[in-house]
């Protein structure tokens, strides 16, 4: 009976005719996964390439600006914010914040201190306080004691359109600007000590 056994499995393993039919059956959703699949993830490196993108433009419009700024303004951004970005993302909002530097401002470490002078947030997203700063000492760049830098926070989620194993993915893009024009940006109705 081994001897029977084994000569058929021999058999089969040294055959070489097949049924094209069956090799399709096996192969095509393989194919079919990895073409889908494929599509997908670089669909989903498309969208956040296109979110950077917007963020950079965003900052780069409030980068320009020569007076100050109100909320009207920020939400505009917001809307094109979300043109930019539309069919790359769901929820996508905006959170503008003025900050500089009060002390240690040569210091990468703890010891330098960020201040605020004004935040604004669409979408949903709040404003930030002081006690936040410290969270986001890692992105902003050395720079002298009072010069002011625009940070820009982008927000969008990400959903893939077929199910190949890539969750939703939510881009948050973090872009510091220094204004070109002038040496504070003011949001109305604050006082930013320019």
């Amino acid at each position: 009976m081994w001897l029977n056994l084994k000569y058929e499995l021999t058999r089969f393993w040294r055959e070489e005719d097949a049924s094209m039919i069956a090799e399709g059956v096996i192969a095509l959703p393989t194919l079919a996964w990895w073409y889908v699949g494929s599509l997908v993830f670089f669909q989903a490196y498309e969208a956040r390439n296109i979110n950077i993108k917007a963020a950079y433009t965003i900052s780069d419009m409030i980068s320009r600006e020569d007076g100050a700024v109100n909320a009207n303004y920020i939400e505009g951004l917001d809307n094109v914010f979300t043109y930019m970005t539309s069919g790359e993302g769901t929820d996508q909002a905006i959170r503008v914040t003025s900050l500089y530097c009060s002390t240690n401002c040569d210091q990468t470490d703890a010891t330098r201190t960020l201040k605020m002078d004004w935040s604004y947030g669409t979408g949903g997203k709040g404003v930030l306080v002081e006690a936040d700063m410290a969270n986001y000492a890692q992105y902003v760049p050395l720079m002298t004691q009072g010069d002011r830098v625009v940070m820009v926070e982008t927000f969008s989620t990400y959903s893939a359109p077929f199910n190949v194993g890539l969750s939703d993915k939510d881009f948050t893009n973090i872009v510091v600007t220094r204004p070109r024009f002038v040496p504070v940006i003011c949001f109305t109705g604050t006082n930013c000590n320019g």
